[in-house]
């Protein structure tokens, strides 16, 4: 009982915890990443001193860049905020070239900056759960069954709890059965049934088969994760296909591309995410279900053991 509350608590702080993750950045691009992608379009670009471009840092002068840099012919300053708003920033000369994508923004000056601009407007965030939108929720939901279940029958069918190896060597070597033993596991409760309710035999087999059955408790919610975690998936990629196609201009275009990688992404990850949960709890299933049919056969055992001894005749 204490571990089945430990999981509980783990599993509830997990999903809390989700919650923070789904507020993270990210949509976020890293500095880092913007500068090897103008080192892999071969072009130059070095660190200088903030002082030797004071005219790049004017128009946000309430920001710290990350650094100002001198390319080929175009200088810039590089700013990681996402509370920058290009409209309002002020250019009076109109020699600044201003450029933004997600938190990352640049302001240079130069006649060479087209290519620098590109290699940011170019750059996209890694694919993150945050991208799954409202399915992030089910799907987790799906994620948390799956392991709370699986860990609280791989706790509940451990051989202490069904079939004790006490059992199975008083079975072995005739000493059974045992009055002392306590009602801990599967295998003593039948067992004390049986040499203090005196039941029938069809009884004691009835109880059998009720201790088998409890070894199955939960399995229904694996087997409707293993179900539900890929058509949620499905319903998510349908769900980003719909949101692509619905934003192709009908005279055709390009259209918004933010909206299409977007759309994309969730059509993708989905079924990424999908059938990763489904998965593993698709194994996890197949061995608890294993399990019990080896504790059950174990138990079947005992009982016919049982029926032999207190009903020797019969």
């Amino acid at each position: 009982m204490k571990l089945k509350l430990i999981i509980t608590a783990s599993l509830l702080s997990l999903l809390l915890g989700c919650s923070d993750f789904s507020e993270h950045d990210s949509k976020s691009l890293k500095p880092s990443e913007f500068i090897d992608s103008i080192n892999q379009a071969e072009l130059p670009c070095e660190i200088v001193k903030n002082e030797t471009h004071p005219n790049l840092l004017k128009p946000l002068a309430s920001k710290s860049p990350v650094a100002v840099y001198l390319g080929e012919n175009f200088s810039f300053a590089l700013y990681n905020s996402k509370n920058i708003n290009l409209a309002e920033l002020d250019d009076q000369n109109r020699t600044l070239e201003f450029a933004q994508n997600h938190n990352l923004t640049l302001c240079g000056t130069g006649p060479n900056g087209e290519p620098y601009i590109k290699a940011l407007e170019n750059l996209k965030p890694a694919m993150s759960f945050d991208q799954l939108g409202l399915f992030i929720y089910p799907m987790g939901f799906c994620m948390l069954i799956s392991i709370f279940v699986s860990c609280e029958r791989l706790y509940s069918l451990r051989s202490g709890l069904t079939f004790p190896l006490k059992v199975a060597k008083a079975l072995r070597s005739g000493e059974f059965p045992n009055k002392k033993w306590n009602q801990r596991s599967a295998a003593e409760r039948i067992v004390w049934v049986a040499t203090r309710e005196k039941p029938s035999i069809d009884t004691l087999r009835s109880y059998s088969r009720l201790e088998v059955a409890a070894m199955e408790r939960g399995f229904f919610l694996l087997e409707v994760v293993v179900s539900a975690a890929p058509l949620l998936g499905l319903l998510g990629t349908v769900t980003g296909l719909v949101q692509v196609f619905s934003q192709i201009p009908s005279g055709g275009g390009a259209g918004d591309t933010t909206v299409f990688s977007e759309g994309i992404a969730l059509a993708l990850l989905t079924t990424i995410v999908g059938l990763a949960i489904a998965i593993p709890t698709l194994i996890s299933h197949s061995y608890l279900v294993r399990l019990v049919e080896k504790r059950a056969s174990s138990i079947d055992w005992l009982t016919e053991r049982l029926v032999d001894s207190i009903y020797p005749n019969k």
